[in-house]
């Protein structure tokens, strides 16, 4: 419970940071992206580069971590079916043992 509210805390700071260094900046500047040009305010394009990197951040991260999840299960299958395997040839050996 304590690492969620870390996190969160963490995230909320990251955010208040963002905004508070977006909202002093009011100058136009002009954007030049590969197709076109815009003319943005500059806490808005902060904000909007913030966002944009947020989300490629936890994109990221959840395909990692769905990748390792899914390792985790075949491994884990993996495990179980070498498990029986063990049972079903100890169980074997076992009744050898006792003829």
């Amino acid at each position: 419970m304590i690492k969620y509210i870390l996190g969160f805390v963490i995230v909320l700071a990251i955010v208040l940071v963002a905004i508070t260094v977006g909202a002093n900046n009011d100058q136009i500047i002009t954007f030049n992206y590969i197709v076109a040009q815009s003319d943005f305010r500059l806490s808005t394009l902060v904000a909007i580069l913030f966002g944009l990197g947020l989300i490629l951040g936890w994109l990221i991260t959840g395909f990692f971590y769905l990748k390792l999840r899914l390792k985790n299960m075949v491994l884990t299958r993996q495990i179980k079916r070498q498990t029986q395997q063990i049972n079903e040839l100890t169980s074997s050996l076992n009744v050898k043992a006792a003829e």
